[in-house]
Formats: C-alpha cells, structure tokens, sequence
C-alpha cells in the first residue's frame, strides 16, 4: 500500500510518500481502502517534533511515528466505515478497530470533518454550560472545531462572537450563524468586546489569555480544549479564584457513541481542501500558515 512517513522530525518536506506492505487485520478489526484521511493541526505537531514536552500527559514517542488519526473508507464488501487506526491514516488502505458505519446522508469528506473535529465540539459545548442570552466567544471560529461550535452555541440560543483571522474568515464566520466577528490577529482585539459568558478557547497563547480576561466575573466559564499557537494559556490559581470564573479542560472526547452522535447532529462542517496523499507536505504548509478553513483531508 500507499503511506505517508518521515524518518526525522522536521519541516513538511519531511514527509514522503513510500510503499510498504497492506495492514493485516486482526480479530475483530476491519481493513479498509481510505476514501479521506483527515489532517489535523496536531498532526503537524508530531511532524516537527514540537508535540513532545507541550501535551505532558500524552504518550508522544521520541522517534517519528505513524501520522493520520482520521480514517474514512470502504471494506471489501463495500461497507462504509470511519474510525481510528491501528496504524497510519495517511495511507491507501487502514485497519480500523470499532469504526462506526456512515451513514448515506454523510459524504466521506463530511464524515471526516465530524470524526474527531465533530464530538471534540459537542463534548466542548456540554462542557460550556452553555444556555440561552450566554455571550459566547469561540476562538479559531472557521477552523474544523470552531466552526461547529458556532452552530452549536447559536442553535443553543447564544450571542456568538467568533473570532478568526483575516476578512474572508471573518465573512465566513458571519455566515456560519456569528452575530459579533473579531480578528484575533489584530493586537488588542478583545478591547471594547462585552463581558464573555463562555469561552471556547483552542489557540492557546495571548489569545486565550485574552479570552480568559473578558470572562465575566464571578460566573465566566472557559473551556480549554487546544493551544494551537504553541503556547498553553498562562494564567494561575489566585486568577481564577480572584475572578470566580472556571476553566474547564477537554480530554478524552472520542469514543465510538460520540461518533454516531456527531454523525446524527445535522451540523454542517465547512470542506476544505482535499488533497492527494501525495500532497501530504502541502497539505502541512497549508495548515501551519493558517491559510486553511474547515477540514482539510487527504484523498489517495
């Protein structure tokens, strides 16, 4: 079969694609021909070897490792089937442990984007209490999670003050159901925004820090599920309790009743790029330049 590897962490040209021998699957386990492989900012991560030491809590392996923790594909007898792999997504065929049959209503690219993307944003928004009049802020709010989280606060009867970067996300965000746009790349974006009921943070960094200061006092709720900017929001105990506000973490979202969940949601996840295997490097570029929306999957 067809599979992306690397042999040293380093910039996206250090992927290549390269045959190996077809997965063998075990008991229980189902082989499948990948339709769409999702690409995830994490992914780049482990690519350049800056995920070890930043997830503490995540057992990352010192040498390179197998990308891809996405799958979407079909069996011998034409079923179609998404789930985690036992080896590397990016690649023509995956054997799949407990995958989740898709159903009709959902193309492969759909089915990727709510995947992982799809019950990281359901579980991100039970976690956020959210309810009718709350003044929401979603951070990164066109990317793959965040742009189902501005469906899902909207639907809840939220305010949504999404912010992204850039005029066209900012559009897009419009679209999407956003009744207030920022751009977080502007320095001091957040000033003159209202009091934030809850905090969907995912970039980490001086944005979540600034996410966490427009919390409203003594009831504001942040939920920290990512900090793509490569940086963790920096606050301590006596900001929290001199606040009353609560910072939430996400972990562990992901199990085979959330993917059927999220499949059955009706939330529409944006498409993005999809790429030839062959074009995993550019498909890295992409997402690390920030020039990405919406789910960005490898097709071999």
């Amino acid at each position: 079969m067809r599979v992306v590897q690397y042999k040293e962490f380093g910039s996206p040209s250090v992927l290549h694609e390269v045959e190996v021998p077809d997965p063998v699957p075990g008991p229980g386990q189902e082989l499948v021909c990948v339709t769409a492989a999702g690409v995830n900012f994490g992914d780049t991560l482990l690519r350049s070897g800056h995920a070890r030491g930043l997830f503490p809590w995540v057992p990352i392996p010192d040498e390179p490792g197998p990308l891809g923790g996405e799958v979407v594909g079909v069996t011998a007898d034409g079923r179609r089937l998404a789930g985690v792999p036992t080896g590397p997504g990016y690649a023509s065929h995956a054997v799949l442990t407990e995958p989740v049959e898709v159903p009709d209503t959902l193309s492969d690219h759909e089915a990727a984007a709510l995947l992982s993307q799809g019950t990281t944003a359901l579980a991100a928004a039970r976690a956020g209490r959210i309810a009718p009049g709350d003044r929401v802020l979603v951070e990164a709010a066109t990317g793959g999670v965040g742009s189902l989280l501005v469906q899902l606060a909207s639907r809840a009867g939220a305010i949504v003050v999404a912010a992204t970067r850039g005029a066209h996300k900012l559009a897009i965000a419009s679209q999407l159901g956003a009744h207030e746009v920022v751009d977080y790349s502007v320095p001091g974006w957040s000033a003159g925004l209202e009091p934030i009921d809850v905090a969907l943070s995912s970039v980490g960094g001086a944005t979540a820090r600034e996410s966490f200061d427009l919390l409203r006092t003594g009831t504001g709720r942040l939920v920290l599920f990512g900090y793509a900017g490569g940086a963790p929001l920096d606050v301590d105990a006596s900001d929290v309790f001199g606040r009353g506000v609560s910072i939430t973490g996400l972990w562990g979202t992901y199990s085979t009743d959330a993917v059927r969940e999220a499949f059955a949601s009706g939330l529409s996840p944006i498409l993005g790029a999809a790429l030839p295997l062959s074009d995993a490097a550019r498909a890295h570029y992409l997402l690390e330049s920030r020039s990405t929306t919406g789910k960005l999957i490898l097709v071999p």
